[in-house]
């Protein structure tokens, strides 16, 4: 019987292993295929397998390298990935163990801000009701941008040209790069803890997509939307939009015109004043013509209405002298009448006198006092005279 030598599975699997893993070419890989079974595990690794038409391979992406991914990977999407071809020993299955990902055919930017984009339309961190109009008159602007980039000058060109007495803080951040999120978030908070900024202007110049993601990151978009301080996102050109501009409380289509939105112009302001100056002063010149218009008619029917009055009270005052007159007693007493008192009481019938009383007669021109010494009555015996005599 011919000799052989007989090999452990560990054995031959280490050595599959080996070879595959000594293998340049199988040692970094370009491959694309569409994810099936795709399992993104609590612990952070994802598994999935990459197929095509005819064939299929099974796929890992630890935890380290997952963390970088711009886009949520799903199953059926179609890929390109990067890694390694080795052997999984325990399975004795061979897999790829990917480093990179991108979705094949869209570019990986693109899909990313659109799975962002609508994971945080669904929280609600667009809406607008969540955000806050900019303050009238600014007092304090924040800056958060590159402190040597063209985009920090001329919003500090415009902001002085507009209003010299707004003050500006700078907040210098990275605006580009693996580390430019983490820092502007990091610039954001610093602004908030300190307090004296009425607004922030956030952003930077223009530049290629790659150029402006960090203001497409989730980080970022989250520091913006927890912001006390309202935020007007500045990113770009016009025509660039970016997930930090849907967030910000406003969105300004270039850094200049940040700065003409954040701060009101003074000369503006002073000629709009002089307007509403002179505006006020006719409205009020005019609320006075009509007032003493007003009045002078107020007067002057007053004054009819009192010489009205006047002519009533006086004609009611002649009627009352008339009947005065006709009713005295000393008109009476000049057609010849006079009048009888005894102490003061008019005298109305001789049955109240008697021989000897006296008497007071009041006439038009004077009085006269007289003592009773005889009555006469009509029909009628007077009444006995009293005891005793009485002086005059």
């Amino acid at each position: 019987m011919t000799a052989r030598t007989v090999f452990t599975v560990a054995q031959v699997n280490k050595y599959v292993k080996k070879t595959l893993e000594a293998d340049a070419l199988l040692a970094g890989l370009f491959v694309e295929g569409e994810l099936s079974n795709f399992n993104a595990h609590s612990s952070g690794h994802l598994y999935f397998t990459l197929k095509d038409a005819g064939a299929a391979i099974s796929g890992v992406m630890f935890k380290g390298s997952a963390m970088d991914l711009a886009f949520v990977p799903r199953s059926g999407m179609k890929v390109v990935v990067f890694g390694r071809l080795s052997l999984y020993e325990k399975t004795g299955q061979y897999q790829l163990y990917v480093e990179y990902m991108e979705p094949a055919g869209v570019g990986g930017l693109q899909l990313a801000f659109a799975q962002l984009k609508e994971k945080l339309e669904a929280e609600g961190l667009f809406s607008q009701e969540r955000k806050r109009a900019l303050p009238p008159f600014v007092n304090t602007v924040a800056i958060i941008t590159s402190p040597t980039g063209a985009a920090v000058r001329d919003i500090i060109r415009i902001i002085r040209e507009r209003n010299r007495a707004v003050k500006i803080i700078l907040a210098p951040a990275i605006v580009q790069g693996e580390n430019a999120a983490a820092d502007l978030v990091r610039a954001i908070r610093e602004v908030n803890e300190f307090g004296g900024a009425d607004v922030i202007i956030l952003g930077r110049g223009g530049g290629s997509v790659e150029d402006l993601w960090a203001f497409n990151e989730e980080i970022l978009a989250r520091a913006v939307a927890d912001s006390a301080i309202p935020i007007i996102s500045a990113v770009g050109h016009e025509t660039d939009f970016t997930i930090s501009d849907f967030v910000a409380d406003l969105r300004a289509p270039t850094p200049t015109a940040a700065a003409q939105t954040a701060v009101y112009d003074q000369h503006q302001l002073c000629e709009y004043l002089s307007e509403m100056q002179a505006e006020l002063s006719q409205a009020l010149s005019d609320k006075i013509l009509q007032r003493r218009v007003g009045l002078k008619t107020l007067l002057a029917s007053l004054s009819r209405a009192a010489n009205t009055r006047l002519l009533h009270e006086r004609q009611t005052l002649s009627h009352m002298e008339t009947l005065l007159e006709k009713t005295s007693p000393f008109t009476i007493f000049k057609r010849g009448y006079a009048l009888t008192q005894h102490e003061n009481t008019p005298i109305t019938s001789v049955k109240t006198l008697h021989t000897g009383q006296n008497i007071k007669i009041t006439y038009a021109d004077g009085q006269a006092f007289a003592t009773i010494e005889k009555i006469k009555t009509v029909g009628v015996s007077p009444p006995p005279p009293p005891q005793g005599d009485e002086s005059p």
